[in-house]
């Protein structure tokens, strides 16, 4: 039996299903299950709560997707909107090309700068799909598209990622203000640094903080600040996967059983461990201050439950929290 998937995993799996049943106008739900190791009740679900419901406004039949099963077999119908043919307006063409030219500088043919993706010059022949469809799209637009368009992909400034990237590649240790989400403040850290990767829409710096004295996972987007040092690192990290995160030895941890419907936590969220339980919960310790897990918990409300906790977090955390706010508001501004 195949392990429950995540939400990112299920995902995925649609995404792959969804065309894959429509070239072949149906397939059988274990032949699904096998091909895209999909566990049966998350593809029923999937299948009749989620995509049922994917189209675009108004939401009336013709946007909608439309899935269909009978004695073991699905079908899936593309709405109508989805078989137009995809319109822009001048600043969408725009805002796509610049977007298309900032993720092709980040692979290894926009580094070499081989091929073309200039508005108005063609591909070469050996250049990869992205670069060609950017020069089909330059063509189009001409050569001052986009030019008054601004683009922001991702949160990391690009000046703190240079900074990181340059002292990654000379082997120099960084000075970094960096704010903890999970604990509520504002660090001084100097760090040797090992790599700087994206993962799930964020930039993170991996590397050696000599504060904590232990290898530290570090999100770029809260880096306040970045000064490059002389200094030539003492510790050797590099590497080409990405570290697991691990907590300093004075952050608060705290384990959470989550019901199925709060699973996504675990996902948006750094864990420490996670364990899987029936009917689609999972169990997580995780580093969280007193302010942040309050307000998680509160939004959260019953589908989470604090199983075990630092001494530091008082066992009546979201009561004594809820009776704040309350006061707050009964005061007024």
């Amino acid at each position: 039996m195949s392990a429950r998937l995540t939400a990112a995993e299920r995902m995925a799996r649609l995404l792959g299903v969804i065309p894959w049943v429509v070239a072949r106008d149906g397939a059988l739900i274990d032949e699904m299950t096998a091909r895209f190791d999909y566990p049966r009740d998350q593809l029923l679900a999937d299948l009749t709560e989620v995509l049922f419901f994917v189209g675009v406004h108004p939401y009336t039949p013709d946007t909608l997707i439309e899935v269909d099963i009978a004695d073991e077999v699905v079908h899936i119908r593309y709405a109508d909107w989805f078989s137009q043919p995809l319109r822009l307006s001048a600043e969408e063409a725009a805002r796509l090309l610049i977007a298309g030219r900032s993720v092709l500088a980040l692979t290894p043919e926009g580094e070499s700068g081989s091929g073309a993706a200039t508005a108005g010059e063609p591909a070469d022949d050996g250049a990869g799909p992205l670069l060609r469809a950017l020069a089909k799209l330059g063509l189009v637009l001409g050569d001052e598209a986009g030019a008054s368009v601004e683009v922001s992909l991702g949160y990391a400034p690009r000046a703190t990622l240079q900074t990181l990237r340059r002292a990654v590649e000379d082997r120099r240790r960084v000075e970094i203000e960096y704010y903890s989400y999970h604990r509520d403040r504002l660090t001084a850290r100097a760090v040797d640094p090992a790599l700087v990767f994206s993962d799930h829409g964020h930039w993170y710096l991996s590397g050696w903080c000599h504060r904590a004295g232990a290898e530290r996972v570090f999100r770029v987007d809260r880096i306040r600040r970045v000064t490059p040092t002389e200094t030539r690192v003492e510790v050797d990290l590099s590497r080409r996967e990405a570290p697991t995160p691990a907590p300093d030895p004075d952050d608060p941890v705290v384990t959470i059983r989550l019901t199925e419907a709060a699973a996504w936590a675990a996902e948006q969220y750094p864990v420490l461990e996670r364990r899987d339980l029936d009917g689609g919960g999972v169990e997580v310790r995780m580093v969280a201050s007193e302010t942040w897990l309050a307000r998680l918990l509160m939004r959260l409300g019953p589908e989470a439950e604090v199983v075990e906790r630092d001494p530091a977090i008082p066992p009546d955390l979201v009561a004594s929290t809820a009776a704040r706010i309350l006061e707050r508001y009964r005061s007024g501004p």
